[in-house]
């Protein structure tokens, strides 16, 4: 009699017959061969992108959006160098407003009605610059983040159809060199960073530079020595802004592909599910998906270790310029030449910048 139902037993890589063995030997030999093949064409060095050739994909009305997104990103960046002149007088009115007081009244430190009406005066006038600047920074902010948000998502929604289009026109010898199931992944994981490239970061970028350029303009018009002494350590921090970005996009680079190459592995085996059962390969397979999620795992922490420590230097070296910024200043003020309101606002705008 024949049993209604059979139990299916996992054969062991010793118990398979010579031709199992055969198979698997000859396919190992094939995929070495294919990844060799595939790593000498991939040699090639792809061509670099331009800064404006990333925005082709965008029409008239992505356009537009990002020109109003780049505008609203610089007013959104003055803004801040503007808040800094704004605290400076605030500070100066606040010292020489205790200062008259101290003097005019030094037994029992009380403020006369004639001090005070004048110092109320002047902080309702810093009160109203603070108000205009803060809703100044909501409405472009706003706009800043939502169109260029906008405009990215708009030409990565014409990047994704032409890619599958493209890739629906190669010819069948073009799917033997490269993996279906890589191209799924890079159809996602790629395009999602391009979203990120083009997206607010770029407004991000344009908020920094102009408060950059506006905050060196008026540290160097306002007050030139303490400017001087800031911008002493920014080539410190212009090289550790450098080598932060080349080793992100290195690590960034290989972590991605190590992805890619795992996702291809999980893509053949789910597709050739039975063949894998047949021939009791559960455990050669995920042996394999592992070891390119290791190789993931391993690009993953270095970026991360070699972020923070970027970062950490970064501080450090922020950190310094206002300890040395403080420094000079108090000699300054000292010798009259500065005020405390002038040495904390030149302090924050070249650090600003």
């Amino acid at each position: 009699m024949v049993p209604s139902a059979t139990k299916t037993t996992e054969i062991s890589e010793s118990q398979m017959p010579p031709f199992v063995h055969n198979h698997y030997s000859e396919k190992e030999e094939n995929d070495e061969k294919t990844n060799k093949k595939k790593k000498k064409e991939k040699e090639a060095k792809e061509p670099m992108v331009g800064p404006f050739s990333v925005f082709r994909f965008a029409d008239s009305l992505d356009i537009l959006m990002l020109l109003v997104g780049t505008v609203m990103a610089i007013a959104n960046g003055v803004v801040l160098p503007l808040i800094c002149i704004v605290f400076g007088d605030m500070t100066d009115s606040l010292v020489n407003s205790a200062s008259s007081n101290t003097s005019a009244n030094p037994p029992n430190l009380t403020f006369s009605e004639n001090m005070t009406n004048p110092l109320e005066e002047e902080m309702t006038t810093f009160a109203i610059y603070y108000s205009i600047l803060g809703a100044v920074v909501l409405v472009a902010a706003y706009l800043q983040v939502s169109l260029w948000t906008l405009a990215a998502g708009r030409q990565v929604k014409r990047i994704r159809k032409l890619f599958f289009h493209r890739i629906m026109q190669q010819d069948i010898g073009w799917f033997d060199v490269n993996e279906t199931g890589e191209l799924n992944t890079r159809l996602t994981d790629d395009v999602y960073k391009i979203k990120e490239g083009i997206g607010d970061k770029v407004g991000m970028l344009i908020q920094s530079f102009s408060s950059f350029i506006a905050a060196f303009i008026i540290g160097f018009t306002k007050g030139w020595k303490l400017t001087l002494v800031i911008l002493a350590v920014s080539p410190a921090l212009g090289i550790s802004a450098a080598l932060f970005s080349k080793l992100l996009t290195n690590f960034t680079t290989k972590e991605q592909s190590a992805y890619a190459k795992a996702g291809a592995v999980a893509e053949e085996v789910l597709s050739a599910i039975r063949t894998v059962f047949a021939f009791s390969g559960q455990k050669k397979e995920i042996e394999r998906y592992h070891k390119n999620l290791e190789d993931a795992k391993t690009m993953g922490i270095r970026k991360a270790v070699s972020a923070n420590i970027a970062m950490g230097f970064t501080f450090l070296m922020i950190d310094l310029s206002y300890a040395l910024a403080f420094w000079y200043g108090s000699t300054l003020i000292l010798s009259g030449e500065y005020t405390i309101g002038s040495v904390l606002m030149w302090h924050t705008e070249p650090s600003v910048g």
